[in-house]
């Protein structure tokens, strides 16, 4: 954590370690929405490029061609509604109204701050499990020698995992009603990893 301090240049007080402490919570809380919508971005691009060619292309891309991300993505935001306690009303893995490929509908329970935790991991669900698992997939792909089908396969499931590990407008409005419970405990981590590192 010193030499994070030392990147920074704001001197070796308490001053600059709260400082950039506050500087690494915004970072953590800012980033996984930035991804998320990062991802989002490159899969309009990828409809946009799609759509040249015929728009009920982009549908069954979208629908059945990439079908396993949209599964991940679901069952992602109901493992972690479970995870938290969080009560799941209904899941879907296929949709048809709204331009939704699948949703999740969850019912947030609980004291104040486990409302707020379930808000927060449940909506960030699919990029965390998404990336992660992609992750993984990657490193196997890269790790050893795979048959032709194998390897397409692997980077079709990739390219599925990718597509998916979004974050939607409902999920990243859920963020940030439950995100601010984790700005002391992020902040109060950092200035310990500087105090005591």
């Amino acid at each position: 954590m010193q030499q994070v301090v030392a990147w920074f240049g704001w001197g070796d007080g308490i001053g600059a370690l709260a400082g950039v402490s506050a500087v690494l919570t915004i970072l953590v809380v800012i980033v996984p929405v930035v991804i998320g919508m990062l991802l989002s971005s490159l899969k309009r691009l990828e409809i946009k490029m799609i759509a040249v060619f015929s728009h009920s292309l982009v549908r069954f891309f979208m629908r059945y061609v990439t079908f396993p991300g949209i599964v991940i993505h679901e069952l992602s935001h109901f493992i972690f509604a479970v995870i938290t306690g969080a009560e799941v009303r209904d899941i879907s893995f296929f949709e048809d109204d709204d331009g939704r490929l699948g949703h999740v509908t969850t019912h947030a329970r609980g004291p104040w701050f486990i409302v707020a935790i379930q808000y927060t991991l449940i909506a960030i669900a699919p990029v965390v499990v998404g990336l992660t698992l992609g992750f993984l997939l990657l490193r196997y792909i890269f790790a050893e020698q795979h048959s032709l089908g194998m390897n397409i396969g692997l980077w079709y499931l990739v390219v599925c995992l990718i597509n998916h590990s979004t974050m939607s407008k409902s999920d990243i409005e859920g963020y940030f009603r439950g995100v601010w419970i984790f700005i002391v405990p992020f902040f109060t981590l950092f200035l310990m990893m500087g105090i005591y590192a």
